[in-house]
C-alpha cells in the first residue's frame, strides 16, 4: 500500500483542484485519517506542452523533471501528472523515479479494453492528437480511434484554451461532433474532464487516474477499503 500521493499540477489549475477535489470526494472517509496524504505542486510555470511539441517553444521536460524530484524529495512514493499532453514525455520522466509515476494514457487503454471498447472518438489537445501518445497505448489493446477533424480540433483547442482563461465555453459544436462519430467519447485532456458533456457515453481520463491511486492506496471497488 502506498504512503504518500503526489500530484505534478498546475497544467492547468482548474483541472488540478478538481483533480484532487474528485480523489476527496471519491474517498470513503469518516474523520480526516481517513483520506490520502498528498503533496499537490501547482507548477503553473511549466512551459506549454503543445507549444513545445508542435512549435518549437521551451521544453516543458526541465521543469517536469524537477516536479517529480520535489515531489520525491517531499516523501512521495507515488506521483500522478493529470495532463495528458506531459505524457509524450512520459518515458524521460520514468527514468530514474525512485517514486512510481502513474500513466493516465495505458491506465486508460486498459480501461478501455476492460469495457471491452473496439472504437473510440478522442477529445484532446493537438498535442496530444498529433503526437499519436494515445494511438500508441490503443493501440496496442487494438482498439481503433476516429481522430477529430481539422475543424474538430481547432474547436477542441478553443475550449480547451478558454477553460483555462476561467471561461465557460460553449460545448454545442464539440458535443455535437461527437455525437455523429457514433461511438464512446475518450476525454483526453484535463481542462475537457472539468466539463459536463451530458448526453454523451464518455470514458474520462483524469477519472481512471484517480480510480487507480484509490486502488493504490487501498480502496476498492465502490470504495471500500480493503
Amino acid at each position: 500500500m502506498r504512503k504518500k500521493l503526489g500530484i505534478l499540477g498546475g497544467m492547468g489549475p482548474l483541472a488540478t483542484c478538481r483533480f484532487y477535489m474528485d480523489i476527496v470526494s471519491s474517498t470513503p472517509a469518516a474523520k480526516d485519517q481517513d483520506h490520502i496524504d498528498m503533496v499537490i505542486l501547482n507548477a503553473c510555470h511549466i512551459p506549454d506542452r503543445t507549444a513545445a511539441i508542435l512549435h518549437g517553444g521551451p521544453s516543458p521536460l526541465p521543469q517536469l523533471i524537477e516536479g517529480c524530484e520535489s515531489l520525491e524529495a517531499q516523501g512521495c512514493d507515488l506521483i500522478a501528472i493529470p495532463c495528458n499532453t506531459s505524457h509524450y514525455y512520459f518515458d524521460e520522466l520514468k527514468t530514474g523515479r525512485k517514486a512510481e509515476l502513474l500513466n493516465m494514457i495505458e491506465l486508460t487503454a486498459e480501461r478501455l479494453e476492460a469495457l471491452g471498447m473496439k472504437k473510440v472518438y478522442l477529445m484532446a489537445t493537438e498535442g496530444t492528437l498529433k503526437t499519436g501518445v494515445y494511438q500508441k497505448y490503443l493501440g496496442k489493446k487494438n482498439i481503433g480511434i476516429i481522430p477529430p477533424t481539422a475543424d474538430e480540433t481547432a474547436e477542441m483547442m478553443r475550449v480547451i484554451y478558454g477553460v483555462k482563461a476561467g471561461a465557460e465555453p460553449n460545448l454545442e459544436v464539440l458535443a455535437g461532433a461527437a455525437r455523429e462519430k457514433g461511438c464512446p467519447v475518450v476525454l483526453g485532456c484535463t481542462e475537457l474532464s472539468t466539463l459536463n458533456f451530458g448526453g454523451l457515453e464518455t470514458i474520462d481520463a483524469m477519472g481512471v487516474l484517480k480510480d487507480k491511486i484509490l486502488e493504490l492506496f487501498g480502496f476498492g471497488a465502490g470504495g471500500i477499503k480493503q
